[in-house]
């Protein structure tokens, strides 16, 4: 395996681990049972941890960075796409919002 399918690889695994570490902070946030200490765990996950891995990753000779980039994105579009059509299905199922 090349560098650069390394590299998506890479990308697609930090930004997919990376969106659950945010949906974890925002259901310890905004969910029923809001709780100010599982936040600040989740933001010291997401945040310091977590850049920490990339800064990491990124400076390893096996990974390159476009290939890390272009998983980051798909990934990104992926999402973004399934959070769309979720959205789409759920005013189709509730007219106007309501």
């Amino acid at each position: 395996m090349n560098n650069h399918w390394l590299g998506v690889l890479a990308g697609a695994l930090w930004n997919l681990a990376s969106l659950w570490c945010l949906t974890q902070l925002l259901r310890a946030w905004l969910g029923p049972h809001p709780s100010r200490r599982r936040v600040l765990l989740w933001l010291l996950v997401k945040f310091p941890l977590f850049y920490l891995l990339v800064f990491v990753l990124l400076r390893h000779p096996a990974i390159s960075i476009v290939g890390f980039g272009v998983g980051f994105t798909l990934v990104l579009l992926l999402v973004m796409g399934w959070v769309i059509r979720q959205s789409q299905r759920a005013l189709a199922i509730r007219p106007h919002g309501r």
